[in-house]
């Protein structure tokens, strides 16, 4: 017997290159996976950055567009009301010339006229109420509400307590929407 080492078997001697070989892959694999990652959360940062730019954008864009709505249908509202307290001031004019006509004999030219202007007033009423424009009355003894009465005026009446509707002088007209005044009637309430 030989004081010489027993020699180790010969399948251990490849094993620690193997090892060192899978841990040397394990090292590589495991850069390449952190490069990776790290470009995949750079391509993602990019991604959402550029996306909400187009959303800023988006937005932005809807923005002007709804306040270019916005600005023509206000625009067109204020036409639309200029025009309807245009044609409430023909109206109420007219009517005013029809009150005032005086007795005329039915054959003479002026009577034709003052017919004319009757009708030509029942129409102006017609067409503001084609518009759904309607005249309303204040009535005479009920509070003075601002919302509804302009007050020109005022008077004693005897009998009625302050701020009433002592007169009316003009028609208030309103349009068929509820609470919505065109022109309140103009009255005169009490002291």
């Amino acid at each position: 017997m030989s004081d010489a080492a027993p020699l180790p078997p010969p399948s251990d001697a490849p094993a620690e290159p193997t090892l060192r070989r899978v841990c040397a892959e394990l090292i590589a694999l495991r850069e390449r996976n952190d490069r990776q990652h790290r470009l995949f959360e750079q391509a993602l940062g990019q991604a959402r950055d550029e996306l909400q730019a187009k959303i800023g954008q988006f937005a932005a864009d809807a923005q002007q567009a709804y306040q270019r709505l916005r600005d023509e249908l206000t625009g067109e509202k204020r036409h639309s009301l200029a025009l309807l307290n245009a044609l409430m001031d023909l109206a109420l004019d007219l009517q005013k010339v029809a009150a005032a006509r005086p007795p005329l004999d039915a054959g003479t030219p002026a009577a034709g006229w003052a017919e004319g202007v009757a009708v030509a007033a029942r129409r102006a009423e017609a067409v503001l109420a084609q518009f759904g424009v309607h005249r309303y009355d204040a009535v005479v003894g009920s509070p003075y509400q601002p919302a509804l009465h302009e007050r020109i005026g005022s008077r004693s009446v005897e009998g009625m307590g302050p701020s009433l509707v002592a007169t009316q002088v003009e028609p208030g007209y309103a349009s068929q929407q509820p609470d919505f005044v065109l022109r309140r009637a103009k009255v005169l309430i009490t002291e």
